[in-house]
């Protein structure tokens, strides 16, 4: 469900219904298993470990965290003076501020406190937002030890991948894709990871060079990189994020190796630039506090040089999780978001349900955030890859995928961390042919899979990515158009029913088909015109002697469509004109809401909800647009609400031209 305030919409994502749709129990890079399972406790006392890469670790509730350091965000203009305070009474020995500068945001180290003491202590402490634990993040792949020269993600020949031979087509339609286009050095990828190798012979043309020499400031800290730099080192605070462990490598080689240079393998795009943003070091683990500088790194990179376009980083790859959740890189994620940049994740490879069991930073609820599970070479569902009907959204090869690894090598690795990559380079040959918002690319990308049975309830989508399709239909190359399976524009009477539920308390301002007139107080609050036809929907089509005489009073009005099957395949969007004005003396309380009834059961979903305001609102058609694939062989209706639930309030509300399609 997604829930709006109105010219404020809240665009977080709710998977389940709206496409307007910290980290994990030991962050791994997501394709092989680096470590041993270990069962998850609730009670796991804090341990410190020393680590081969000499990071001190403690463990709190079953996942990994930085020893005796957290994640502290203060709300106050007053930072220094609460920071002080803070710092003395957990006895602090080191601080220092990471992300934007305006977060007021830092790191906090005490020796003599574990991190659930210093989480406890500081997230009560005046003037502090929240206080989190520094989650230990991890890569994990091993490489394969046998080595192929097929690429099948992009071209599935049937060829045989580590013994199994494959299906044919089960892959992106990469080869069919590049006869739009084979990708565009302006638009930059982003690669959240151990590096990447930018001496690769098969990578290095494609590697993004600052265009200038240019600062940032991380964490209070400026940080000068010279003109030619490739990207953000935040193991050290260094402008060099020259690949130490392969894994970064080879996520760069899927999304942009070189294409038609006689040398190795292609990438997704022939032609990119790959921005190095490395977090994770040669052991492949990093941390939160690490992550949000390698993301803020990307923005100010963009910022600085967004005069001439000389860092538009549009994609984000993220082959990486672990930890719990953070609000501190869910903050950072947002802002990526807010600075256009479309965040790609790995679900995961512990094979499990990511709708129980999050996964971070893949279950991230930001609109920005596309979760990627695996599948074979036969469009199966990799044995390893975590799934979720409502927190994974699609699927895309990562068993058996070779690519470039460091030293002008290569070779095969599998897990979520290599599908993910395949999404960040379809993300980019998109953007290479058609100039998208980042919830356009997104929507882009999910509309347009191959839907494969092994994904059906398991995904978001229930599909596989094809970058053929999603390029083709935002360049106008050729793909159909969606079927319409429901459509209304109210001129004629289709079976609406009002109240059907008998429960309704309003007792003006049904609502009711027919010709509106126009409503004015302080401007316009019923409009006297409809999207399409004569007549819509609204809530009492009379104006009467005044607005007040026939707007809804005294609770809830509702009115529900005839009965609705989503037969036919297994994606299914509905689009709906609307709109909900009010006075001033309205509040949260009243509200206009869609719900979803599953005839038959007593399963009832709200899926869109626009709430009141204490302001002026007046009457202005929007259009929402609402993903209904989870209820996909399914027979609803679809229940629609207003209500004046504040006391006496003016609200008036209206819908027309509801559209229910599939591909």
């Amino acid at each position: 469900m997604a829930t709006y305030t109105k010219k404020s919409p809240d665009h977080a994502r709710q998977r389940k219904a709206v496409y307007l749709k910290s980290a994990l129990a030991a962050m791994s890079l997501l394709a092989v298993f680096l470590l041993a399972q270990r069962p998850a406790s609730t009670q796991d006392p804090a341990q410190t470990l020393v680590r081969q890469d000499s990071q001190r670790i403690e463990r709190m509730n079953g996942a990994e965290v930085m020893a005796e350091e957290v994640i502290v965000r203060f709300n106050t203009p007053e930072v220094q003076a609460y920071l002080n305070n803070a710092m003395n009474v957990v006895s602090a020995h080191e601080h220092r501020k990471i992300g934007a500068a305006s977060l007021n945001l830092f790191r906090v180290r005490a020796r003599n406190l574990s991190v659930n003491a210093l989480v406890n202590i500081l997230s009560q402490m005046p003037g502090v937002q929240y206080a989190e634990p520094n989650y230990v993040l991890r890569a994990t792949v091993t490489p394969n030890d046998t080595r192929f020269g097929e690429l099948w993600g992009l071209n599935n020949t049937g060829q045989t991948i580590s013994g199994q031979t494959g299906t044919p087509d089960a892959d992106i339609d990469a080869v069919e894709a590049w006869d739009v286009s084979t990708g565009s050095s302006s638009i930059v990828v982003g690669v959240v990871d151990t590096g990447v190798d930018y001496n690769h012979p098969d990578l290095a043309a494609n590697i993004w060079s600052a265009p200038a020499a240019f600062s940032v400031t991380i964490g209070g800290q400026t940080i000068n990189c010279p003109a030619g730099s490739h990207g953000f080192n935040a193991v050290n605070n260094t402008c060099n994020p020259l690949d130490d462990n392969n894994h970064g490598t080879h996520v760069s080689g899927t999304i942009g190796a070189r294409g038609a240079n006689a040398t190795g393998v292609v990438g997704v795009n022939w032609t990119s630039s790959i921005m190095g943003l490395k977090f994770l070091n040669a052991q492949g683990s990093g941390s939160t506090a690490d992550a949000i500088d390698a993301i803020e790194f990307a923005i100010q990179a963009k910022q600085r040089f967004a005069g001439t376009g000389g860092a538009n980083v549009r994609v984000l790859s993220n082959s990486w999780g672990g930890g719990g959740f953070s609000q501190a890189l869910l903050d950072q994620i947002n802002k990526a978001n807010n600075n256009d940049m479309l965040f790609v994740a790995a679900a995961g490879n512990n094979g499990s349900d990511n709708d129980g069991a999050p996964n971070y930073p893949s279950n991230y609820n930001a609109p920005n955030v596309v979760a990627v599970a695996a599948t074979d070479n036969r469009d199966a569902k990799s044995s390893f890859s975590n799934f979720g009907a409502t927190t994974v959204d699609l699927g895309a090869p990562g068993t058996g995928i070779l690519s470039t690894v460091r030293n002008g090598g290569y070779a095969f690795f599998n897990g979520t961390s290599m599908a993910t990559p395949h999404v960040s380079g379809a993300a980019a040959l998109v953007l290479s042919k058609c100039a998208l918002s980042t919830a356009n690319l997104k929507a882009n990308l999910l509309n347009n899979v191959d839907l494969v049975s092994s994904l059906s309830g398991r995904t978001v989508t229930g599909g596989r990515l094809n970058v053929n399709k999603a390029i083709r239909a935002c360049s106008g190359g050729g793909n159909p158009p969606p079927t319409t399976i429901f459509f209304d524009n109210f001129e004629t009477n289709l079976g609406w029913t009002r109240n059907p539920n008998g429960t309704d308390t309003a007792t003006t301002g049904l609502w009711e088909r027919g010709d509106p007139e126009t409503t004015t107080s302080s401007g316009t609050k019923q409009l006297g015109t409809t999207v399409s036809g004569v007549n819509d929907l609204v809530t009492g089509r009379l104006a009467g002697a005044s607005a007040g005489v026939n707007d809804v009073d005294g609770g809830v009005t509702s009115v529900q469509s005839p009965a609705i099957a989503l037969t036919g395949g297994t994606t299914f969007t509905m689009t709906f004109s609307y709109y909900l004005a009010h006075l001033n003396n309205s509040s949260t309380a009243d509200f206009f809401r869609v719900k979803i009834v599953v005839v038959g059961t007593p399963t009832v979903v709200t899926v869109f909800d626009e709430l009141g305001a204490a302001n002026n609102d007046d009457a202005a058609w929007a259009t929402a647009t609402v993903n209904l694939s989870q209820f996909a062989g399914q027979t609803i209706r679809i229940l629609i609400e207003a209500a004046d639930a504040s006391g006496a309030s003016l609200v008036e509300a209206g819908v027309d031209d509801v559209r229910i399609t599939r591909p």
